[in-house]
């Protein structure tokens, strides 16, 4: 099962809570409903793309009227196991209670709609079901992508203002004649999927983010120290090599004895640090005092070419 649709049936698991019926109700109706009208009476039809789905309709609809509505089951292709659910509200009455709710909330004017949600938790409520319905996420391992695909301006303003609401700055993206509302920031997806209340797919997500953030600093430190190797090992090559020259030129005869014992640790254990080197002389050398030392032999070796 996919990440996306695992976040989905966490959601779905939840008994819709019975203070915010109507909103969940007429979130499912404007995103997924449509109208059916037969010798002048209304049949209202829910899509649903999975079982679970169509269940969580059925139970607001049987929670807000106590009426159980009929569900029809599909097949999306001829002869495929792949199947799709309409949940039905063939009662006439029934259906007209529905739009008449429609009508009060008016949400199918978007700006009078706007007005009428006033409280977070109902616009959290119609984010979750436009992410249910539309929605899709990518898995946290392959990457961060969070995307509500809609094919109407108006729902596309909609979704847009209330994730700006909860400061969250979607990116839009046309497509032909749909759209794509996304989020590819893990910290909004995050603060998304809070909202929403996936919270056990929201911890999977930062649990991905922490396995992903330690790869990065073992990359970062492991890059950081071949670095550290590659430089220690040219610059000992540079050392040894002109030492070698100083010897091979009789000027290593005329250093100091302080001068020499370093050189001839430096030649033994080309590929130590300066701090390693340091601690072997005797008496014990600082840093600074081991590279000042070796810089001399490079300079002494160097002046030596310029005298040639």
């Amino acid at each position: 099962m996919s990440f996306s649709k695992r976040c989905k049936k966490e959601i779905l698991k939840k008994e819709p809570e019975t203070s915010q019926i109507d909103v969940e109700l007429l979130a499912y109706l404007y995103f997924s409903g449509s109208i059916r009208i037969r010798n002048n009476s209304y049949k209202i039809l829910f899509k649903a793309s999975e079982n679970i789905e169509a269940r969580y309709i059925y139970k607001i609809i049987k929670a807000k009227y106590d009426y159980s509505p009929a569900i029809e089951i599909q097949n999306k292709r001829k002869f495929s196991k792949d199947r799709s659910y309409v949940v039905i509200v063939e009662d006439s009455y029934i259906a007209d209670l529905i739009l008449d709710l429609a009508d009060y909330y008016q949400i199918f004017d978007l700006e009078k709609f706007l007005k009428k949600i006033k409280t977070q938790k109902e616009k959290k409520i119609i984010l979750k079901l436009a992410f249910l319905l539309k929605g899709s996420i990518n898995d946290p391992y392959r990457g961060y992508n969070l995307e509500i695909n809609l094919s109407d301006k108006n729902e596309v303003y909609l979704i847009e203002k209330l994730m700006k609401d909860f400061n969250i700055d979607a990116k839009i993206n046309k497509r032909n004649d749909n759209y794509s509302v996304y989020i590819k920031d893990s910290d909004k997806i995050s603060d998304f999927l809070a909202i929403i209340g996936a919270n056990k797919s929201l911890f999977d997500l930062e649990n991905v983010r922490v396995i992903k953030s330690i790869r990065n600093d073992i990359n970062r430190q492991n890059n950081f120290d071949k670095a550290n190797i590659d430089r220690t090992i040219k610059a000992s090559f540079n050392q040894v090599e002109a030492i070698n020259k100083l010897k091979r030129n009789k000027i290593f005869d005329n250093l100091s004895k302080e001068l020499k014992e370093l050189a001839d640790l430096r030649v033994e254990y080309p590929y130590i640090s300066i701090e390693e080197l340091g601690k072997m002389a005797n008496p014990p050398l600082s840093k600074a005092k081991v590279n000042y030392r070796l810089q001399k032999f490079i300079k002494l070796a160097e002046s030596d070419n310029n005298d040639e």
